[in-house]
């Protein structure tokens, strides 16, 4: 029993020391590329750090001798209802990454998307905001995507 818990430690511990190596390396790379592209590489860090931590708690159950079966099975059908009552924040922030990777558009750009027409003054990862007559439009990424997109000439 002592082995099993001394094994399930440096299980943990390897995939603690891992993400916090895989978090490092996407830090150093990202400070190469410009702050819409820095903003990714932050997700991305977070992301996998949480995802590489849950898996080692999870095999350090299972050496303890935990039946985690159920667990995982219950962790599936939570992440299907999550994924499917966010899928348009996912949809937005997938397409924020693929707008960071590709920049169509560019700060200071007129630009008309989805019947709305305006300057680009911020791009994140869920929206675009453009700014026309005094006013701010908050247009989510998907539409970005989506739609025809008309960039005017300065």
């Amino acid at each position: 029993m002592q082995t099993n818990i001394w094994l399930a430690a440096g299980i943990f511990i390897l995939f603690l020391l891992g993400s916090t190596a895989i978090d490092l390396t996407l830090k150093r790379i990202a400070r190469h590329y410009d702050a819409n592209a820095n903003e990714a590489f932050r997700l991305l860090a977070n992301s996998q750090r949480t995802v590489l931590i849950f898996i080692g708690l999870i095999l350090a159950l299972s050496k303890l001798g935990f039946n985690v079966s159920a667990l995982v099975a219950g962790l599936g059908l939570t992440g299907f209802a999550l994924g499917f009552a966010l899928k348009d924040a996912i949809s937005n922030l997938v397409a924020g990454i693929m707008i960071v990777i590709y920049q169509p558009v560019e700060l200071g750009n007129q630009i008309e998307v989805a019947n709305t027409k305006g300057k680009v003054v911020d791009l994140n990862l869920r929206y675009l905001t453009l700014e026309s007559d005094g006013l701010t439009h908050l247009i989510p990424n998907s539409l970005l995507l989506s739609n025809k997109v008309t960039i005017h000439q300065k």
